[in-house]
């Protein structure tokens, strides 16, 4: 897998993660180093898990159905591109997100991280060679922290402003990946 495709993989990835903690960075209080390190490791330690695990799941199955992987591949990242898209162009405001405890940190970093899963088992479909994938983590990891650290000091304005078309390249970012694995 070319760098250039892992850090679009990882920045797609990372788009809700900026626009929950932009827009949860109001009920933190103080924006101060804890805060901000409490919230950037959340989402990027869950990124990252839920990454690993979908490519772990996926590499199990993999030599089950070999021979339809790649369309299954393509498939799981087809819809998470749409959903993405469409959850971006839906009619009606942001969801409150509150990051200031524990529980609803954690809730939020999982409800954020769910396509990282799948995005895991399709480059397991694609059959990704093991260094792509030590290194598609490192970059989801570093792009998400970075992501959260920016929201989070970028506050709700900001992702009201660049959160839609974020979503929108994210997704379509996501069906070219897709695309790719299918052609082959």
């Amino acid at each position: 897998m070319a760098i250039i495709e892992i850090i679009l993989m990882a920045l797609s990835l990372s788009v809700d993660t900026l626009v929950v903690s932009m827009c949860g960075s109001v009920t933190l209080g103080k924006i101060n180093f804890g805060n901000t390190a409490k919230v950037a490791l959340s989402f990027a330690l869950m990124q990252t898990a839920l990454l690993s695990a979908g490519w772990l799941f996926g590499n199990s199955i993999v030599r089950y159905i070999e021979s339809i992987a790649g369309v299954v591949g393509f498939l799981l990242l087809l819809y998470i591109g749409v959903n993405m898209i469409r959850g971006a162009l839906k009619k009606g405001g942001e969801e409150s997100v509150n990051l200031s405890g524990l529980k609803q940190l954690v809730l939020a970093s999982v409800a954020t991280s769910i396509d990282a899963a799948a995005v895991g088992m399709s480059l397991a479909m694609a059959e990704i060679d093991t260094v792509s994938i030590v290194i598609s983590i490192i970059s989801v990891f570093a792009v998400t922290a970075a992501a959260a650290v920016t929201g989070v000091v970028g506050g709700c304005a900001i992702g009201h402003k660049f959160g839609k078309p974020a979503q929108i390249t994210g997704g379509a970012v996501l069906i070219a990946i897709g695309l790719k694995i299918l052609i082959g």
